[in-house]
Parts: structure tokens; C-alpha cells; sequence
């Protein structure tokens, strides 16, 4: 049997010609352009060829950066600040809905909880979908952010000790939020009794400030390393896509807490209006509050991928 042979639709050129069609219309662009971004962009036709539209927009860009070259670095640099403010406002977002998700996990995990949760499906089902979206927001989080810390990493090594710094004092921080989620497990085990506490409101205190500040320190200075490092438009480009995924995650874990709560109050009413909730404190008041701290930093991390993901009209994309 002949194999048949497939032709490429009509709004897609052959690779070798498409190849060869963006190759032209690079060579158009100014010499800055093209050290910058040329290399990349005919990768990108090699792979998934030339459409007729994107050649068209390839053709009027190089008349536009010809005729406005002043425009065109001006577009890539706010392009560039745009994706970097998109990932460095998602992280934020995201640290501040770890620190609520901590407090829900401590809630939840108290045996009256855990009981309710094994009788009610409902229950189970709202804990386990906060589970499963927690491991996805974690992979995206460390996707998106393995590529620019090695990136800000070798630069450091290279020479920026400017960026030495806010590097020490991300790590430092990872360090000391680690040890205090220890601690916080230690005491855990250690307490005797159905709902476990941290010994002494002072410690419980001392501990949330601590980690808190932590957070805080760590964000601060990742978010300063990042704006000082030299971040490719590629790098920040697959990190804006990384951070959309964590902020849809982090939708997800919102509505599976609020659909959590409302279900522990139609199941157990009692256990929702008891004081079982954190520090012996309102059930009712302590979900309302990991929920109006889950919101807000899902507000701002849904807000930040959005603008990584609109396109500049005044840049002149290379893809």
C-alpha cells in the first residue's frame, strides 16, 4: 500500500518554505531585533511552520520597526515588565494562599474533622479536590520558577553580586518556613488529646508571627532578585504560562474550601458552630477567615497571570 502523502493546509506553509519565508522577513527587522530575538523566532517556524497570517504580521512589524525603531524597543521592554510583573504578582498571590492553606490544614486536621469527612462524601470529596489542586499549584509553582532562579543563580555566580543577597536571603527564609512547619508537626504529635494545640497562646503567637515573616522576607527578596536579574522574553513567557496554571489552581482550591464549608454545615451544624476551630476559636470564624485570605490572594493572582497573558498592541512579538 502507498503511503499518502499529506499537504499542509491552506493557512500553513510547507516547513522549508515557510523556513525560508521568515528567514527573509528577519532579515528585514534592525540588526538589534535580530541578535535578540531572530534565533528564536525561526526555532519557532522550524517547528510548527509559517501561517499566512503570522507572515503578514512578520512583514508589517518589520515595516513598523524600520520606520519606528524607537517604538519597537520601547514595546519589548514593557512587554518584558509586563511578564515579570505577571509572575512576581502571582507569587505573591500564591504565598499568601500557602499560609491560609497551612491554617486550613491545621483545622481540618483534628479528629472531629477527619471523622465527619470519612462519614459525609461530600466532605471527603471538597478535602480531596484541595489535595489534588495543592500538588498541581505546587509542580506549576516549581516549574515556572526552576528556570529563573537557575537563570538568576548563574548570574549571581557570574558576577551580580547584587543579586547575591536577595539569593541568601530567599534561601534563608525556605530554611526557617521549613523549620517551623516542622515544629508545628512536632507539636502536633506531641499533644495529647482530640484536638491538638500548640502549648501556650505565646508560643502560638510567637509562631505564626515568625513564620509570617518568613513568608514575607522570602517573597521580598525573590521578588527583588527577579527584578534586577536579565530575564529572557522566552523565560518569562513559559513562567507566565506556569503561573496561569497556578492561579486556576488556586481558584479550584477556593471553591472546593467554600463548597467544604457550606457542607459541614448542612452535615454536622453542631461541629460548625462549635469552637473547634484554631486555638479553640470559632469553627464558623476560622473558615471564614481562610476563605476571605484564599480569595483575596486568588484576586490578585487571577488579576496578575490575566496581564501576562494580553498581548501588548505597541510590542513587536517575535512568535
Amino acid at each position: 500500500m502507498r503511503a499518502v502523502r499529506r499537504r499542509p493546509g491552506p493557512g500553513l506553509a510547507r516547513p522549508g518554505r515557510g523556513l525560508r519565508l521568515a528567514t527573509m522577513l528577519v532579515r528585514a527587522y534592525p540588526w538589534s531585533w535580530r541578535e535578540r530575538y531572530g534565533d528564536e523566532l525561526l526555532a519557532w517556524v522550524e517547528e510548527g511552520g509559517l501561517g499566512q497570517m503570522a507572515a503578514l504580521d512578520l512583514a508589517r512589524g518589520a515595516l513598523d520597526a524600520r520606520a519606528h525603531p524607537e517604538l519597537v524597543e520601547e514595546g519589548l521592554v514593557r512587554m518584558v515588565g509586563r511578564l515579570r510583573g505577571a509572575v512576581l504578582g502571582v507569587l505573591c498571590g500564591y504565598a499568601a494562599f500557602v499560609v491560609a492553606g497551612a491554617a486550613y490544614q491545621k483545622l481540618t486536621e483534628y479528629d472531629d474533622f477527619t471523622e465527619a469527612a470519612s462519614r459525609h462524601t461530600a466532605l471527603g470529596a471538597s478535602f480531596q479536590v484541595v489535595v489534588v489542586a495543592s500538588l498541581v499549584a505546587l509542580a506549576a509553582m516549581v516549574a515556572a520558577g526552576a528556570p529563573i532562579g537557575l537563570a538568576v543563580v548563574r548570574q549571581a555566580l557570574g558576577g551580580r553580586r547584587e543579586l547575591r543577597w536577595p539569593l541568601a536571603l530567599v534561601g534563608a527564609s525556605v530554611v526557617w518556613f521549613a523549620s517551623e512547619l516542622a515544629l508545628l508537626a512536632f507539636e502536633a504529635h506531641s499533644s495529647r488529646g482530640p484536638n491538638p494545640q500548640m502549648s501556650g497562646s505565646a508560643g502560638f503567637y510567637a509562631w505564626s508571627a515568625t513564620t509570617l515573616l518568613a513568608v514575607v522576607l522570602g517573597v521580598a527578596a525573590a521578588a527583588t532578585a527577579v527584578r534586577r536579574a536579565e530575564l529572557g522574553l522566552g523565560l518569562l513567557r513559559f513562567a507566565a504560562i506556569g503561573s496561569t496554571v497556578v492561579a486556576g489552581a488556586m481558584v479550584v482550591m477556593l471553591i472546593a474550601i467554600m463548597s467544604w464549608g457550606f457542607a459541614l454545615r448542612a452535615v454536622d451544624p453542631a461541629l460548625f458552630n462549635s469552637h473547634e476551630g484554631i486555638r479553640s476559636g470559632s469553627t464558623a470564624g476560622t473558615w471564614l477567615a481562610i476563605v476571605l485570605v484564599m480569595a483575596a490572594a486568588s484576586a490578585v493572582a487571577v488579576r496578575s497571570s490575566a496581564r501576562g497573558l494580553v498581548r501588548d498592541p505597541g510590542a513587536t512579538d517575535p512568535a
